[in-house]
């Protein structure tokens, strides 16, 4: 009986003696230590994956509920953005949500829905794979220039691992998410005010917001190392910092994609006889690709290589996601329109993508914690 006691308390006495006399003196054991913080994340949310799935979906729904106002007459008396509970019960990609106007960008935004998250779980965990390294080299790249002794980013754990079991409430609060960043930038545009207020809001919107991903942070800090902590906490703060780096570049890339194709239409003028020809929509598809490299990635590349490489179970499904032959469509559609309505859906399927990578970079990013944590 004593033998099997001490075997019992053994182990945990054995961890808590490494993790208190962990040496954070190099810069490659302060990477070690970080990477155990980051697994003790991942483990807490395998855990129970059920209940932090299930408090973003009610938390951002709330969170809308509270920040934006359901009337006109509401958001006037305000200062918010216009959101109604009901305008979230449909798909951001059904044919009442924004790209209602583009019946081309649903079909193409459907199918990128049912290729990240309806597909067998082992091809959705190779596409977060493949993007998730992407956005480590442009953590990493960022972070070396912040931390002059920085190690290097450790590998990203994958926190989205059990996601497949619950992909309609993750499918759900994806919707929310474009939905929600969808109206906000529709307001921008109008009363930028307002939307400033609304997005405010929705960074803190009311005590208790995301609660059980906060206690994960607190618990998980716990576990680093006194001698450590300092060091780990300054790569934390730098990681998240370049993570959002990461994520308002990769949007604007996105969003200069449209500007970049109209200042191409409206360079050479529309009725000339090159006007579809192989030459002008190469330079068109060239023009759109050279936006989306940054100095440590080409993200059409890395999207199209993801697809390509972990979409096994119906290929013409991952060739229909194919980044070329998307950009060779829209770019023929627009120069051949006279009317401004294939620009206008172009970006609106654009608008889209973004808010979508927007979405998924943001599911990664909670852990990163924020005003609603303190």
């Amino acid at each position: 009986m004593l033998k099997k006691i001490l075997s019992t308390i053994s182990v945990p006495l054995v961890i808590v003696f490494l993790v208190q006399a962990e040496d954070c003196s190099s810069s490659a054991n302060i990477k070690r230590v970080f990477h155990q913080y980051l697994q003790c994340i991942k483990a807490s949310l395998d855990s129970d994956y059920a209940v932090f799935e299930n408090e973003i979906r009610k938390h951002y729904r709330q969170a809308a509920i509270f920040c934006f106002s359901p009337t006109i007459s509401g958001a006037n008396s305000r200062d918010r953005c216009v959101l109604a509970p009901s305008d979230l019960e449909s798909f951001a990609w059904d044919r009442n949500g924004p790209l209602r106007d583009c019946s081309i960008c649903r079909t193409f935004a459907s199918g990128a829905i049912k290729a990240i998250l309806s597909t067998p779980p082992e091809e959705q965990k190779c596409i977060r794979n493949e993007v998730t390294k992407a956005v480590a080299k442009e953590a990493d790249y960022c972070l070396k220039k912040k931390i002059s002794s920085f190690a290097g980013v450790p590998e990203i754990p994958d926190l989205e691992e059990f996601s497949y079991n619950f992909k309609d409430d993750v499918i759900r609060s994806v919707s929310d998410y474009i939905l929600i960043r969808s109206r906000l930038s529709f307001c921008a545009k109008r009363k930028p005010s307002r939307a400033a207020a609304t997005r405010a809001c929705l960074r803190r919107p009311f005590p208790g917001y995301l609660e059980k991903h906060c206690e994960v942070l607190k618990k998980c800090d716990k576990t680093i190392p006194s001698a450590c902590f300092e060091k780990v906490e300054e790569i934390k703060k730098g990681v998240c910092e370049c993570i959002e780096d990461t994520r308002e570049d990769l949007k604007r890339r996105i969003a200069s994609v449209a500007d970049s194709i109209s200042s191409i239409v409206d360079g050479d003028s529309r009725g000339a006889p090159t006007i579809g020809s192989g030459s002008k929509v190469d330079t068109c598809v060239a023009d759109i690709k050279a936006q989306m490299i940054s100095p440590v990635n080409d993200w059409f590349q890395v999207l199209d290589s993801a697809f390509s490489k972990c979409i096994r179970s119906n290929s013409k499904k991952g060739q229909s996601l194919g980044v070329d032959s998307l950009l060779n469509v829209g770019c023929r559609k627009v120069i051949v329109d006279s009317t401004g309505s294939a620009s206008f859906q172009l970006k609106t399927g654009f608008d889209f993508t973004n808010n979508l990578i927007d979405a998924m970079v943001d599911r990664t990013g909670r852990f990163c914690g924020g005003p609603h944590c303190y």
